[in-house]
């Protein structure tokens, strides 16, 4: 199986020692996207982005600095948003590197899809963000189904642990024979389960070290996975959907 994640806006450059860095998979596409960022003042990117003065200058600054070939960080070392705290990759021994690099990968506006041994510098561009690409509307057009082809290419069963805005990329692309698992962490409230963004990113980030830890192969095994308040809930799970309740 294949584990998707989405990147974290906050980032934090370390590697793994001992490993070497890997290319990024579409090394053309994220030159191509960082040539447009360039021609973006701080006021664009404050706009289009939506962000604060401050991010905005710092993010000018990243996509100045920008050199494809650079090899600064591992991507999945990189992000440091909740998801990734409880991934929790500083006690990762390199069997669960290497294991993760197989089987996982995180989904970008920029590079697209990353390995967690791809080199990456410091960016911040999310997948929704309202830039042209070269004449292209919006970077879900600009993507269009090589995200999909890279991640179905891999041949195997997609746990997908991203976000709705990160999995589009994927999802209008699905074919009736695709094995693409959505995992759902819901809570009861008022007669209604809802999705906690908060205890949902943490529960995305411990799944995702579960599966890595135990080496996780098999589908049905997830099904033995808890956390906190959230267990496997049969009776709202089916085949292509694991529903987690507390």
């Amino acid at each position: 199986m294949v584990i998707i994640l989405s990147p974290a806006k906050n980032m934090n450059i370390k590697n793994f020692e001992g490993f070497s860095f890997e290319k990024p998979t579409f090394y053309e596409e994220t030159k191509q996207i960082n040539r447009c960022l360039n021609k973006l003042e701080p006021q664009d990117i404050e706009t289009i982005m939506k962000v604060n003065k401050d991010i905005a200058l710092k993010t000018f600054f990243n996509i100045k600095d920008f050199q494809i070939d650079k090899m600064q960080g591992h991507s999945l070392k990189c992000y440091d948003g909740l998801v990734f705290k409880n991934i929790n990759v500083e006690d990762f021994d390199n069997d669960d590197i290497t294991f993760a690099n197989n089987h996982l990968r995180i989904l970008s506006g920029l590079y697209g899809v990353l390995k967690p041994l791809t080199y990456i510098q410091p960016y911040r561009l999310e997948m929704g963000c309202k830039i042209e690409i070269d004449n292209i509307k919006n970077l879900y057009k600009f993507w269009g189904d090589k995200i999909y082809n890279e991640i179905i290419g891999l041949n195997k069963p997609v746990i997908n642990l991203a976000s709705k805005e990160y999995s589009k990329t994927i999802t209008p692309y699905l074919k009736s024979n695709d094995k693409f698992i959505n995992i759902d962490f819901l809570v009861l409230k008022n007669g209604k389960y809802k999705s906690v963004a908060t205890s949902s990113k943490m529960a995305r980030g411990q799944m995702a070290r579960y599966i890595i830890k135990n080496k996780i192969t098999n589908i049905e095994a997830l099904k033995d996975f808890y956390y906190d308040i959230y267990q496997y809930n049969n009776n709202l799970s089916n085949e292509n959907n694991l529903v987690f309740t507390n």
